[in-house]
């Protein structure tokens, strides 16, 4: 079903349009408005289309263009006037409209062709701007994400060269075996993430027990957990995920990873606790850090945004979104839980097997 607004103050206008594109066998909901303010109270609507007319009491219809194309980042929005003019057809598209047509030409067969033909484009045109900003992210997220397994390689051929020097060749083997698994864990995220950004991208689902994933933290952040003395705990209930592993697993690291950083005087303790419920899992991870202020607990997933207390730390504040997104491309949901006294605790649901993510 289409919801179609139109932006006119003429009436019959209003009546015509509504009667030309009825003649549609597609199910159509209409909602009629005569000014751009009377329109911007369905901002919480999910509009398809707007026909928006140009000469409106108050601002006119480019006036209102950039502020719809804002509101309904998804819709095709096509101009009206009651004549053709070329100039204001070319500001009308380069602002943000699907299509523009001079009321004297309108028919039931032409508008119907503007409403499928703007809709592709104004979808592409959304989804090509969403591509724009994970790719002005990436560079960011990239480097804040590899740290902590460049961190782990470091830290093990620390200890290869101290087990070296002391003859414990049965440590080195093992450490050596750890730090092929960690550039293979580095090479696995850095193809994640490019399939993130990817217009095209496919990425690897497959079902991967959690205590998989675990592991795959506590080797990732071995010189965090080491140097801070860090106790990492988990049960998994022996409890699988649908996923794509390195996305999954990178995101419990950066839960994990800001448990560690934001411990403050006390020795970090974190548990990952895997529960399931109807139709996936429920991951719980909890420490007993500095916590996050109740009025910060809905904000802490925005791009770049820190709090006051942990400003002097290094960090990016993209750990956090960089969840977020994975969450939401597995077809789950993450946030802050209320019920902690004392710390922070972080919750992430997962779907069994979550429909193919809209890329």
């Amino acid at each position: 079903m289409l919801d179609i607004m139109i932006v006119d103050d003429d009436i019959a206008d209003r009546k015509l349009l509504r009667r030309l594109l009825k003649s549609s066998e597609e199910d159509r909901v209409f909602r009629e408005v005569s000014n751009g303010r009377s329109a911007l109270e369905y901002a919480e609507q999910d509009i398809d289309v707007i026909f928006l007319d140009h000469l409106l009491p108050g601002l006119t219809g480019l006036d209102l263009l950039e502020r719809f194309v804002q509101t309904w980042p998804k819709a095709a929005i096509i101009l009206m006037t009651g004549q053709g003019d070329e100039e204001i057809a070319k500001t009308a598209i380069l602002q943000g409209a699907s299509d523009y047509i001079p009321k004297s030409i309108m028919t039931s067969s032409a508008l119907n062709r503007m409403v499928d033909n703007g809709l592709k484009l104004s979808r592409m045109r959304w989804k090509l701007e969403e591509q724009r900003r994970e790719l002005s992210l990436f560079s960011d997220t990239l480097v804040h994400d590899l740290r902590a397994p460049v961190r782990a390689i470091e830290f093990l051929s620390e200890q290869i060269q101290t087990d070296f020097e002391n003859g414990q060749m049965e440590d080195v083997y093992k450490e050596f075996d750890m730090m092929k698994l960690s550039v293979k864990r580095m090479s696995e995220l850095i193809e994640s993430l490019a399939s993130h950004i990817s217009l095209d991208g496919s990425a690897n689902w497959e079902h991967v027990s959690l205590e998989n994933l675990c592991e795959r933290v506590r080797m990732a952040l071995a010189r965090e957990i080491s140097d801070s003395c860090a106790q990492l705990t988990w049960e998994t209930r022996n409890l699988s995920a649908y996923c794509i592993a390195p996305e999954i697993a990178q995101l419990l690291q950066n839960l994990v990873a800001n448990s560690i950083k934001y411990a403050g005087d006390a020795v970090p303790r974190v548990h990952i606790d895997v529960r399931e419920i109807e139709g996936g899992v429920h991951i719980a991870v909890s420490d007993n850090g500095v916590g996050i202020p109740e009025a910060f607990r809905k904000t802490v997933f925005a791009p770049f945004k820190r709090l006051q207390q942990t400003a002097s730390l290094p960090g990016s504040g993209l750990g956090l979104a960089t969840c977020q997104k994975v969450a939401k491309r597995h077809g789950g949901d993450i946030w802050c839980g209320d019920e902690a006294q004392s710390g922070t605790t972080i919750h992430l649901t997962l779907k069994a097997r979550p429909d193919a993510p809209d890329q």
